[in-house]
């Protein structure tokens, strides 16, 4: 069973007004409405958030194959470095 936290929230007059005559053109009370729109809009921001922290562990993967990538190939003038890389490759 779910327990529930008492949050109080302050919106401005003619928000107020348009929630509460939303929720009562479909039945429901404000509060509900309200609690709703909270619970899906925390929803979001966490599916984002995760988004954004599997994209920044994305980005440090890439730079982390970028640095092996320049260390292997420095210094290697004259040697055929096609094999490190499929992408680009010529077909032969």
């Amino acid at each position: 069973m779910s327990t529930f936290q008492p949050f109080t929230i302050e919106l401005d007059a003619e928000l107020a007004a348009r929630l509460t005559k939303a929720a009562a053109e479909r039945g429901w009370s404000p509060e509900s409405l309200a609690a709703d729109c909270v619970a899906q809009n925390i929803e979001i921001a966490l599916r984002h958030r995760v988004l954004v922290e599997r994209m920044e562990a994305i980005d440090a993967q890439i730079a982390t194959l970028a640095q092996f990538v320049g260390d292997a190939t420095q210094g290697s003038a004259g040697l055929d470095l096609s094999w490190i890389c499929k992408y680009g490759r010529k077909p032969k």
